[in-house]
């Protein structure tokens, strides 16, 4: 496929920007798709696909929406059917993601009135991920009805990790120091560079590797760049184990389900790494799961083709093409984000690096769902 051909063309986004409007609900909540449920991560990652193609006021209101559902802790229910809680646990990823937001929301569209309106969100639910911060300086995964799951989740914990650097700017734009969020992130960001192991000594009934996740979001997260990145993601045993050439990257490296969204997060770690051209050719495969009214399946088989789960076409895939296609272009002020989510301490890794020393990484195994099943 022609480089060309790989990046969605104004008007192909522009229908998938309003496949995903027409899930937004008045409340300003997003809906993995008509009717469907929502959970805070994926709105969040919904809303910035909206933002990187100008439907600002739209974003605003999905924010706004997060706010006034805030639990007092600083977190969010983890899942919503009909604006009624379905799942009262609280992932911490779901709720450091809304730094992620708010700041691609600031790079699309400086408004510092806004985020001085969001600052009280942002603020308890920062607070609630440092107060999860494990001795080792991974983020514990989640909490129901109080009591902590004192484990951590590889993908969630560099997820975090993107989020704090995006918090801390958030707080230096509105002038507030915020010392103890540097130390979290300094923290979170040695163990996802140096000791890996630690997502294996759990109490998870599965542990870290079965996911492609878990491959590329330590780079994808901001942890890794430069070297480091590259060789995580050139790493020739994960390769294999996750990418079809020419279909896509598999959700779980043991089973032939090639999902849309993951392949458009490897994009981004891989533009992120520097990997630029690869991440065109990667992102190109893509086009197949598209649908006419600018969705994206969530998945397929192969080499079978069969879609799966059958009929599903979710807002935050339809989203993570955006994102990825708004990288590649890199026309637009949101297009460098996720290459500048590192906390600007890389210069230790890179001495590493540039002496051969590769990052660790976790065996293989799986993660599980969430405590509250």
């Amino acid at each position: 496929m022609q480089v060309e051909d790989a990046l969605l063309r104004a008007d192909e986004l522009e229908v998938t920007a309003a496949f995903l409007a027409a899930q937004q609900q008045p409340s300003g909540e997003i809906l993995w798709s008509e009717n469907g449920k929502s959970d805070p991560w994926d709105h969040i990652h919904a809303a910035m696909g909206l933002a990187a193609l100008g439907r600002i006021d739209a974003a605003k209101a999905a924010y706004r929406y997060l706010a006034s559902i805030q639990e007092p802790s600083g977190a969010w229910a983890a899942e919503r059917v009909g604006g009624v809680v379905t799942r009262v646990s609280q992932e911490s990823n779901h709720a450091a993601y809304i730094a992620t937001g708010l700041w691609h929301l600031q790079s699309a569209a400086p408004d510092v009135d806004f985020l001085a309106e969001l600052w009280p969100t942002v603020e308890r639910a920062i607070d609630w991920i440092a107060e999860l911060q494990l001795p080792s300086g991974a983020i514990a995964w989640a909490a129901k009805h109080g009591k902590v799951w004192r484990s951590p989740l590889l993908t969630g914990s560099s997820s975090i990790h993107g989020s704090l650097v995006c918090a801390i700017r958030i707080a230096e734009r509105l002038g507030h120091e915020r010392p103890s969020w540097r130390r979290a992130r300094q923290k979170l960001a040695h163990v996802l560079r140096h000791d890996l192991d630690v997502f294996m000594n759990t109490d998870l009934p599965e542990k870290p590797g079965r996911y492609s996740m878990d491959w590329y979001y330590p780079v994808l997260g901001g942890a890794l760049r430069s070297g480091a990145a590259r060789a995580r993601l050139l790493d020739p045993e994960l390769v294999p184990a996750f990418i079809e050439e020419g279909v896509g990257c598999r959700c779980v490296r043991d089973q032939p389900w090639h999902t849309v969204a993951e392949t458009c997060e490897l994009v981004l770690a891989l533009d992120a790494a520097g990997l630029h051209e690869r991440a065109k050719d990667v992102l190109g495969w893509t086009r197949s799961q598209r649908t006419e009214n600018g969705a994206y399946w969530t998945g397929a088989t192969h080499p079978e083709g069969i879609i799966f789960p059958e009929g599903e076409q979710t807002t935050w895939t339809a989203s993570a093409v955006i994102i990825a296609t708004d990288a590649l272009r890199g026309e637009s002020a949101t297009s460098s984000f996720f290459r500048e989510l590192d906390g600007g301490d890389l210069e230790h890794l890179e001495h590493n690096a540039s002496r051969g020393q590769r990052p660790q990484r976790a065996p293989y195994g799986e993660v599980p769902t969430s405590p509250a099943e």
